[in-house]
């Protein structure tokens, strides 16, 4: 029950252009606009030492590199947050449609925000609990290829739990992501 947004005609100010938008942000922005406004959003904002972690990760690139794998700190991540959801079960859950009880998965699909050209997209490491770091790595790397290149398929972006987000390319330390319902928080 929003005020619908005083249309502006943008061009008495100066030149511009149309250009549609993609399926993909058309579908995305109307679920982003619903999550935001139906999800309660806290930010919390922390800061971890990774120094012997990159170190680990970085001396074990090139064994990696030799397989085909790229060895990230994204499959570090993704399994932390593994360890961290089965400490905090509350978190691995979903509000039942009723509001009254919550839903506590006993799996743990993540979700990964991954940048394309049409806009974001949500692939999903399936089972991120019975794979080591470099699988999740490499499926990551897959994923996120065929994101890219528009060829996930809706199985591969269904299920998750939780998601993981970031800054990417526009770099910058801190924000404030939009949980992606109907999971309950995102990192």
């Amino acid at each position: 029950n929003l005020p619908p947004m005083t249309p502006v005609d943008f061009s008495k100010f100066g030149p511009v252009e149309t250009q549609s938008l993609s399926r993909i942000k058309k579908l995305s922005g109307a679920f982003l606009h619903r999550n935001w406004l139906s999800i309660p959003h806290i930010t919390q904002n922390d800061e971890a030492d990774i120094t012997e972690l990159e170190a680990f990760r970085k001396s074990q690139g090139d064994e990696a590199r030799k397989t085909g794998i790229k060895f990230t700190v994204l499959g570090f991540l993704i399994k932390a947050v593994v360890v961290a959801l089965k400490e905090y079960p509350h978190f691995n859950a979903s509000l039942a449609p009723d509001g009254e009880s919550l839903i506590l998965k006993q799996y743990f699909h993540i979700g990964v925000a991954v940048d394309t050209p049409n806009g974001l997209v949500v692939p999903v490491i399936k089972d991120a609990d019975k794979k080591g770091v470099l699988q999740i790595s490499q499926e990551m790397s897959e994923l996120a290829k065929k994101a890219r290149d528009g060829k996930l398929g809706p199985a591969e972006m269904t299920g998750g739990c939780f998601s993981i987000s970031s800054l990417g390319g526009i770099g910058g330390r801190y924000f404030t992501p939009i949980i992606n319902a109907p999971e309950v928080s995102i990192l």
